[in-house]
């Protein structure tokens, strides 16, 4: 059929309904309807050939205006909305499951989240988060229109005081939770631990000489450099502390409760190494970290790894060394058990 004759047959077909549904309309009027209705055959490269293999070929076809879809077609349009609608959403259906005799089983979604996760309260906004970032010891800092970035970045800080919903619940600093060597992915020893003989009667404080950090992850990073460079430089078995604590509050374990140190000269076999993460010579750690030292000696005592009368001393007491740094070393002269060794060698 040639394409006028299309044309002709569509024209006579929509005359027709529209003589049906308005048989009094001006003559005028339906010639218009009639010619913006039909579907123009140009729209689609139509050829001979599709007269022939319309068994074979997918059908093309158009519609005038008052043709009802059949039963089939509408089905076939049901059929595409209800899978487009299910690949968009990813919605899955199971039947009846039967499970018997296994273990680890686990049906639908599974998200796993490697690494630290940060929680922020809904109805805490960002200026009642910078308010609550400082800790109360803490003085206040002058604030510019241009230290945005630093703010931002301080309120990553790791505190001990959690804030849901503008509730603020403390946590209680008798907890003393120490991370594990895994946990920095610590080296293994290059030769068996020799066993600390317990319980010490000496606490040796001191401090690492590096940067400090009051994030974890930077805190992980100089605890493994530390580990790398006592064993391949100082030719030592493992990191020299028993326990390391980083500004941020976190306990690190070093060598433990149970082994020999390499903290202190003369006094590795008597004592344990407590280092503080830093540089103390101007400045103090902060008061989170100064808790958890306090913390870790009272559990100490607590669970039978330091003697009830044990004595405080500090690096520079035992050797020549700014070990733990001028202002660390004045804080500890005034803790219970410091212990003064020039009393004890001028009464000798």
């Amino acid at each position: 059929m040639s394409e006028s004759g299309i044309k002709k047959l569509s024209q006579e077909r929509t005359r027709e309904w529209l003589a049906s549904q308005a048989a009094s309309a001006d003559d005028e009027e339906l010639e218009s309807i009639a010619e913006s209705s039909v579907v123009d055959s140009l729209d689609y490269d139509y050829t001979e050939d599709d007269d022939i293999d319309q068994n074979t070929s997918e059908e093309i076809s158009t519609l005038t205006l008052g043709t009802q879809i059949t039963a089939k077609k509408d089905s076939i349009i049901s059929d595409t909305i209800r899978d487009l609608m299910n690949s968009i959403n990813s919605i899955q259906t199971l039947g009846n499951v039967n499970i018997s005799n296994s273990t680890n089983v686990h049906i639908g979604n599974v998200t796993n989240i490697n690494g630290n996760i940060q929680i922020i309260a809904d109805g805490l906004s960002r200026r009642d988060r910078r308010h609550v970032s400082p800790s109360k010891d803490s003085a206040p800092k002058p604030q510019t229109h241009f230290d945005d970035d630093y703010q931002d970045e301080s309120e990553e800080r790791v505190r001990s005081d959690v804030f849901i919903k503008r509730q603020k619940f403390k946590i209680p600093k008798e907890l003393c939770s120490i991370i594990p060597r895994h946990s920095w992915l610590a080296q293994k020893p290059m030769e068996d631990p020799m066993p600390l003989q317990l319980p010490v009667k000496y606490v040796v404080i001191l401090h690492t000489a590096t940067e400090s950090s009051e994030k974890r992850a930077i805190n992980v990073r100089l605890i493994r450099d530390m580990q790398c460079f006592h064993i391949e430089s100082r030719g030592w078995n493992d990191i020299a502390y028993n326990f390391l604590i980083g500004c941020d509050g976190n306990i690190y374990e070093g060598r433990g409760w149970q082994t020999v140190g390499a903290h202190t000269l003369g006094y590795n076999k008597i004592s344990l190494g407590i280092s503080f993460i830093g540089c103390f010579m101007r400045e103090l750690p902060t008061m989170d970290a100064l808790n958890m030292c306090r913390n870790l000696l009272a559990r100490g005592v607590e669970d039978g790894h330091i003697s009830s009368d044990y004595r405080l001393i500090c690096h520079c007491q035992c050797n020549s060394t700014e070990s733990p740094g001028r202002q660390l070393y004045e804080e500890i002269q005034t803790w219970p058990h410091f212990y003064n060794i020039e009393e004890e060698e001028e009464e000798q």
